[in-house]
């Protein structure tokens, strides 16, 4: 069954990227999210699910660039997301329920986004420089079971991806 992409996805990603942000997206069948990152580990994400019973179901999270380092997912609306897009915070009155659970099973350590992903496996690089004969962490990859989640591997990239970095192709 071909299901038209909604969209609000689209537009979402043009939102982000009128704004500056990373842009990210993944199709597969029956499932659409589209994920921007702002440098300093800010994040919004959208994902859509086609069920029969409701059509497409959308959800919308953010992450606030906080300095203590938080990295829960925050569950918001739309409207919330939109003004988080343009000033990278969530608004005050705005309902917004944090995600605690999470679906990976995969055991590793985790980040919540990929910007702060690639900042620890920098700092792990830097850090083991001066060491010799050690295996070090060469990328982050997405978790399979978990889209808000990243891990760090020792492997190299063994398969292409389904995620696209520009919103452009949308």
């Amino acid at each position: 069954m071909n299901v038209p992409l909604p969209t609000s996805l689209e537009d979402l990603a043009v939102e982000m990227t009128r704004h500056g942000w990373e842009v990210s997206w993944q199709r597969n069948h029956g499932e659409a999210r589209v994920e921007g990152s702002l440098r300093g580990g800010a994040a919004a994400m959208a994902t859509a699910r086609y069920t029969l019973e409701k059509g497409w179901v959308t959800r919308f999270y953010a992450i606030e660039s906080v300095e203590d380092g938080g990295t829960h997912w925050l569950r918001i609306r739309r409207h919330a997301l939109l003004t988080f897009i343009s000033t990278s915070r969530v608004p005050t009155d705005a309902p917004q329920w944090i995600v605690r659970d999470t679906k990976c099973r995969c055991r590793k350590r985790s980040q919540a986004t990929q910007w702060r992903a690639l900042h620890l496996l920098a700092g792990l690089q830097l850090e083991r420089l001066s060491t010799r004969g050690v295996e070090e962490e060469k990328r982050v990859y997405r978790c399979r079971h978990d889209a808000r989640r990243w891990h760090l591997t020792t492997q190299e990239e063994r398969t292409p991806n389904s995620w696209h970095g520009t919103a452009a192709a949308l």
